[in-house]
């Protein structure tokens, strides 16, 4: 009996032209929201290899110029020479062979990788770049935020997967179920079909099963198409295993969202009803409670504004050059070694810039390290109370397997420091050695390459959200089916 109803309830979906209809939009919904997602990644990355591409071309002329000036000694004699910061035009040896200047004045680009799933959850990604500047300035420039994007833009978020899945999907899951007993009831068919040998309990879990196979069945292979068209390194099984868990994460969101339905009907209220309970309870636990959170956190550990950061490094500036020869003496004293004899030390105007980067280093990194940890506060916060949104956890858990999670993004910043201050102590130390740069070394200077995470790592971060969401589930299942024995089939 439970196969007739179930086929029958089938048959019934594809022939309503709503339902036809719903399903075309959710297709032309999670198409748009893909190609959304993948512009905003492409567009980021464009951004990163157009950075690089400009810093390569810098540093190539200066390596071209020291090539010239080493073939040139080559063929008349003569000493290979450093470079002063500041000389005639023309006159003397290139500035590529001068450490400070190449260190100082070209950028490194660190890029973040993304994922093959990056496109599904773009996340913080649209507000944090996903490559970042190294050179010898002050570490905060290296976490400048550069994004141009449309403010609109980023206060509302982008239209990706994530967004549909979160936003939308529950609103297609509650348009086809909201009337699942009360319909039947209205009709007055609902006796008629209990008068077979069918359970009330199983002829609502057919029209479930029903209503949810078709949904989500094509909800996940649209995901797949989605994979194949905007996903990358498909050849990767970190790839497929991040997959795999977007269709749990996927599976456990919706069935929640079934549940709630059947949870509402159980109630033995209207179909009038029914929709306005749902309705209330999406905007609550989809809207309201997430925006509730994110003010709570934002209050009780507010961050420092970033225009704090640049009047800080501008005072520290000011206050540097006011007092350069202090500064200097400051710089020289962690730099012992490389003291120069007599006056040459305040001679040299490169070396009293390094030394005014490294007093406003030292001015603004404590403020810095606190907006830094004031993101983390609100961040452990919001891990906090996921659990009281479903639509919460699933933003967690769609970042987190996407890529884009800001925990993700510390590990990136975490080797983007190291690294910052591996290349500014290689050019550093050349610099004050007056040790000129020869072509050959060019093919020396510090790399950097990305250490990915342990996926075990991703995986972990990710159970609490999982684990919440299948708490949910088995709460907002168990409620309704116990409710069911006090339902009355026929109106009064």
């Amino acid at each position: 009996m439970k196969r007739i109803i179930i086929s029958h309830e089938t048959r019934e979906l594809f022939r309503s032209g709503a339902f036809r209809a719903l399903l075309f939009l959710v297709a032309g919904a999670l198409a748009f929201a893909a190609f959304s997602g993948q512009r905003s990644i492409d567009r980021q990355v464009e951004g990163a290899m157009a950075a690089t591409a400009f810093e390569d071309v810098q540093r190539a002329k200066m390596r071209a110029d020291t090539e010239a000036y080493e073939a040139r000694l080559a063929a008349q004699g003569g000493k290979y020479e450093f470079a002063g910061a500041r000389h005639a035009p023309g006159a003397g040896p290139p500035q590529g062979t001068n450490a400070g200047v190449v260190g100082a004045q070209t950028a490194k680009y660190l890029t973040l990788p993304p994922t093959g799933l990056a496109s599904f959850a773009v996340g913080q990604s649209d507000i944090q770049l996903n490559y970042v500047p190294v050179s010898m300035n002050p570490t905060h420039t290296t976490t400048n935020n550069l994004e141009l994007e449309n403010p609109l833009n980023l206060m509302t978020g982008s239209f990706d997967i994530a967004f549909v899945l979160i936003f939308l999907l529950p609103i297609f899951i509650l348009a086809i179920s909201y009337d699942l007993l009360s319909s039947e009831k209205e009709r007055g068919t609902l006796a008629m079909i209990l008068a077979h040998p069918i359970s009330l309990k199983e002829l609502l879990a057919s029209k479930i099963i029903a209503r949810a196979g078709v949904l989500v069945a094509s909800i996940l292979g649209l995901g797949l198409v989605a994979l194949f068209a905007v996903g990358t390194n498909l050849d990767s099984a970190d790839t497929w295993s991040r997959f795999g868990l977007w269709i749990t994460a996927t599976l456990l969101y919706s069935m929640f969202w079934f549940a709630m339905a059947v949870m509402v009907n159980v109630y033995g209220k209207n179909s009038a009803a029914n929709g306005i309970a749902l309705a209330g309870t999406w905007l609550a636990l989809v809207v309201v409670l997430p925006t509730l959170v994110s003010l709570l956190a934002t209050t009780i550990y507010p961050a420092p504004s970033r225009m704090e950061l640049t009047v800080a490094a501008r005072d520290a500036q000011t206050a540097a050059e006011k007092t350069y020869m202090a500064r200097l003496d400051e710089y020289y004293y962690d730099h012992l070694e490389f003291i120069p004899e007599g006056d040459e030390r305040a001679t040299d105007f490169l070396t009293v810039a390094m030394a005014n980067r490294n007093a406003i280093e030292k001015a603004v990194r404590p403020l810095y390290d606190e907006f830094q940890g004031q993101l983390n506060r609100q961040e452990s916060l919001v891990q906090r109370f996921q659990f009281i949104s479903p639509a919460i956890m699933m933003q967690l858990a769609l970042n987190e397997v996407s890529g884009t999670s800001a925990d993700r993004y510390e590990h990136f910043l975490n080797q983007a420091y190291d690294f910052h201050a591996r290349w500014g102590e290689y050019f550093s130390v050349k610099f004050l050695q007056r040790d000129p740069l020869k072509p050959a070394d060019y093919d020396r200077f510090p790399a950097f390459e990305y250490q990915e995470e342990p996926f075990g790592t991703v995986l972990m971060r990710l159970v609490p959200s999982l684990l919440g969401m299948i708490v949910l589930l088995t709460g907002a299942l168990l409620i309704p089916f116990l409710r069911l024995r006090r339902y009355q089939v026929a109106t009064s």
